[in-house]
């Protein structure tokens, strides 16, 4: 199997450096599956067979790599998946996180001695007409063929309403100070663009309205699901995705689901909802 891409756009090497930042602070090991058109970076609950997807992201090879090439399993089974442990990429994401002024991030599958690695080479300027390059490996494991469907795209949500997320900046505010109180929450949309975020003690209840949102679909006229703070305050610290819309799905009483939809990637972000763990 072989993998190699490289970026040279400033704007995809932020962007890319924000989702992999995303994807390792969510989960304790990742999975990145490679496709002849696509990357996809998969987060599970747990590690355990029957857990279900926390975070599918999947982003356009064609906007991100100048070059790419890869060699899967097969010729039928043209891919490539390999996991790798979250807080081994802490280096890596620090060292391209000051390569704002790279000329450009190299990614590829190599062979070294204890195990296989994702090699990053990154070239940065360093004086006049001079270049440094800075290399990181990130050991992974390659999956087994037989492991594949273990990471199969998630079922498309069939939420009872669908509405795009008010400023995700706000919200995340509103959020902070909400832990401060309780540890979950209330989500409420209506069919009439209003969403409301509520959490409850023995000393105060407060609710948070946002109103005049796009509803994008809806089989019911509201609906509700009580969800963890900590852990949606931990997704939406990744707002600098910059997302052009963000749709939230919502299935009465079952699960809050987000939607992060750009011409570059997607990312989806499934929170169930607490009484239904």
């Amino acid at each position: 199997m072989k993998f190699r891409g490289k970026m040279i756009d400033p704007n995809c090497i932020k962007q890319f450096i924000g989702i992999l930042g995303c994807m390792t602070k969510l989960g304790k090991s990742c999975i990145l599956r490679i496709t002849t058109t696509d990357l996809y970076f998969i987060v599970r609950e747990s590690q355990t067979i029957s857990a279900s997807p926390l975070i599918w992201c999947t982003l356009d090879e064609g906007h991100f790599f100048s070059e790419f090439g890869m060699e899967g399993l097969s010729t039928v089974d043209n891919e490539i998946y390999l996991e790798f442990v979250a807080e081994n990429v802490a280096r890596t994401l620090s060292a391209l996180k000051v390569s704002g002024t790279a000329k450009s991030v190299k990614i590829k599958l190599t062979k070294k001695l204890s195990s296989p690695c994702l090699t990053f080479e990154i070239d940065l300027p360093s004086g006049s007409n001079h270049s440094r390059l800075v290399v990181h490996d990130i050991p992974v494991n390659l999956v087994p063929r037989r492991l594949w469907n273990d990471y199969a795209e998630p079922e498309v949500v069939d939420p009872d309403i669908s509405v795009h997320m008010p400023q995700l900046r706000l919200m995340k505010s509103i959020i902070e100070r909400m832990k401060n109180l309780a540890n979950m929450a209330t989500l409420h949309v209506t069919s009439e663009g209003l969403l409301t975020l509520t959490v409850e003690t023995e000393a105060v209840s407060v609710t948070s309205h946002f109103d005049n949102l796009h509803v994008e679909k809806q089989k019911e006229e509201e609906a509700s699901v009580t969800i963890e703070l900590k852990r949606l305050s931990n997704f939406l610290a990744h707002e600098q995705l910059n997302p052009h819309k963000v749709v939230c799905d919502v299935l009465q009483s079952k699960l809050m689901h987000l939607n992060f939809l750009s011409d570059s990637y997607s990312l989806q972000y499934f929170l169930p909802g607490i009484n239904d763990q």
